[in-house]
């Protein structure tokens, strides 16, 4: 599963930054793209994330999923959103994510700065 692996680079990066237990940082993952739902993919990546690094707290990790392009399968209109449950704003039809691998970033905040 990709979901591992992307995890493992996470846990990686989160080490070099000397992130692990005790650690009191927030980290927030963005991604975008895949194919996955994002209730899917979240599962998955958290499972993975803590057999990589369970020393880090599971509460200290947000996942945000950014919109993606989708297709609307009624009108045919393509719109963004981060799920496939969102309905196209034209038509209110169903859509569909156009394929694109699935892309992370990783912002850290410490409790002594100020978040964005």
């Amino acid at each position: 599963m990709h979901e591992a692996g992307l995890a493992d680079a996470v846990a990686g990066a989160l080490r070099r930054e000397g992130i692990g237990a005790g650690s009191r940082v927030q980290v927030r993952v963005l991604v975008r793209g895949g194919q996955a739902e994002p209730a899917d993919f979240d599962a998955a990546f958290r499972l993975h994330l803590a057999a990589a690094i369970p020393e880090l707290d599971p509460a200290a990790v947000e996942l945000c999923h950014l919109p993606v392009a989708r297709l609307c399968v009624r009108c045919g209109g393509s719109y963004q959103a981060a799920s496939a449950e969102a309905p196209c704003p034209a038509c209110g039809g169903s859509g569909f994510a156009v394929p694109a691998p699935e892309q992370i970033e990783i912002e850290l905040v410490r409790p002594d700065e100020p978040a964005d």
